[in-house]
């Protein structure tokens, strides 16, 4: 059984012109970080069709997909200028990153993952001149490419399954 909870309180972090950092609750840099974790099931209704159902649960065990939802909130009074806020979230220890579940890339957010968490590029990721296989991420992080006003909210999300 993973604990997920106190998981999300070490795993996501937002950089601030690449220098500053702010974990989920902390107050001294201006992204706010809010985790949440969601067991996804599928579910099979009356007529046969089969839908996703996402829990928020603290623990998930071997087998589980878990969909973490990572927002983050602009709390400086002032406009964040693109380029200058990235929200980064490891693979947990236990877990695979379910390729294709993160936000994508756009015109507004740059997708990037990383082999050891801390080099990072858009897909393939490669660890020498290895191609890495996506369930052996330790990372994903995601790049603001638009100004953040105050106050303003990015939700991102990614998938693991858990071994």
């Amino acid at each position: 059984m993973l604990k997920l909870g106190a998981l999300g309180a070490l795993m996501v972090f937002a950089l601030l012109f690449g220098t500053a950092s702010a974990q989920e609750g902390q107050t001294d840099n201006p992204i706010r970080i809010a985790i949440q974790a969601f067991i996804v099931s599928q579910v099979t209704a009356e007529d046969g069709t089969t839908e996703e159902r996402l829990t928020e649960s603290e623990t998930a065990r071997p087998g589980q997909v878990v969909e973490y939802r990572v927002t983050a909130t602009n709390q400086d009074p002032t406009t964040l200028p693109a380029g200058t806020v990235s929200v980064t979230g490891p693979i947990p220890e236990g877990a695979s990153y379910v390729d294709g579940s993160a936000t994508p890339s756009s015109q507004q957010v740059r997708t990037e993952f990383s082999a050891d968490g801390q080099t990072f590029s858009e897909p393939p990721v490669l660890a020498g001149e290895t191609v890495v296989d996506p369930a052996d991420y330790a990372a994903v992080r995601w790049t603001l490419l638009v100004p953040l006003e105050p106050q303003q909210e990015v939700r991102f999300v990614y998938r693991v399954v858990i071994e």
